[in-house]
């Protein structure tokens, strides 16, 4: 497992605040390599961070001795919201801003360009209309979108890109639906479910960052690579999770006829129950073929190699 910087000077991140950006910033301090971050969320004063207030704006300085860009930025909590409004913040973040970079890392002759997407984005997994019209949310539109911006644009240029596609992410601190789930746990309540068996494909957040590291270095041109660490029934996870705790549970049967009218009932919540009753698994064996090889499991949820740092967030961030 590569977990070294090899073969680059200094790294562009973008989305430096979030959850993988932080621990990719920590992974850059412990290797000491050097590296500059855009956001938009954050002023930071600091000289290495570059406040973003409009993306069609990005300060070309930004990118001074810079040979490999990683694009994390983007929103990345799913909605079932169509409205205009939405619909053009979901396409200014997370499709003209990774466009905007991308030509301004070939106007600055970049060697290496890596977009972190989401399996989300692979319709390949769609079996039917149903599948298409309940998990394309404009998350996983805009993503996909991008993707095929990225792959037009570089076709013809020097840069080299690649495109990196995690499942879910967990990990120490991790958001969103698993997360969720996992606080549930950690005041003793435990969910079951019986009646379902589909499966998730997880992957821990070590092994993204050890994923985008090892790309830049062995990944082929052009390629769009899936990230899935094991795949775990829903029992399964809360099973693993209560041996980590070791502490008593208070178990909560949750009948399918509930599920099936709180699903029903909640327009807003309608894509996220219908995928907690499928499966959504996804195959890493093209970056295995490369040599790449995961190093945590879900025994590992409350751990990282990549947590103590002296970044400006590390107030702020875990």
């Amino acid at each position: 497992m590569i977990d070294k910087v090899h073969n680059f000077n200094k790294t562009l991140i973008t989305g430096g605040t979030g959850y993988i950006g932080s621990k990719l910033i920590n992974f850059y301090i412990k290797n000491n390599h050097k590296f500059v971050v855009l956001t938009t969320s954050i002023d930071i004063k600091e000289k290495n961070y570059f406040y973003i207030k409009d993306l069609n704006n990005i300060p070309l300085e930004a990118f001074e001795g810079v040979d490999r860009v990683v694009h994390l930025a983007g929103i990345s909590n799913d909605t079932n919201k169509t409205d205009y409004e939405t619909k053009k913040k979901y396409t200014d973040a997370n499709v003209k801003y990774v466009e905007n970079v991308l030509n301004l890392s070939i106007k600055k002759q970049i060697r290496s360009f890596i977009f972190i997407s989401s399996t989300k984005a692979d319709d390949s997994n769609f079996k039917n209309f149903s599948d298409k019209k309940n998990l394309l949310s404009i998350y996983a539109s805009t993503k996909s979108e991008a993707e095929k911006i990225i792959k037009n644009i570089s076709k013809n240029e020097p840069i080299r890109v690649h495109i990196l596609r995690p499942s879910i992410v967990y990990g120490p601190n991790a958001k969103g639906n698993l997360s969720l789930f996992v606080s549930l746990l950690k005041k003793g309540l435990k969910l079951k479910f019986y009646f379902l068996k589909n499966q998730k494909s997880l992957v821990h957040v070590d092994d993204v960052i050890r994923a985008i590291n090892f790309l830049s270095i062995n990944g082929l041109d052009g390629e769009t690579y899936n990230l899935s660490g094991n795949n775990y029934e829903l029992n399964q996870i809360s099973e693993i999770i209560s041996k980590i705790y070791k502490k008593r549970f208070i178990t909560i049967r949750i009948p399918k006829f509930i599920l099936d009218f709180v699903s029903l009932i909640s327009f807003s919540k309608k894509g996220f129950f219908y995928r907690l009753k499928r499966d959504e698994i996804h195959s890493s064996e093209k970056i295995k073929k490369l040599g790449f090889n995961f190093s945590k499991s879900l025994y590992n949820i409350d751990q990282s190699d990549f947590s103590k740092h002296d970044h400006p967030l590390s107030k702020l961030k875990n």
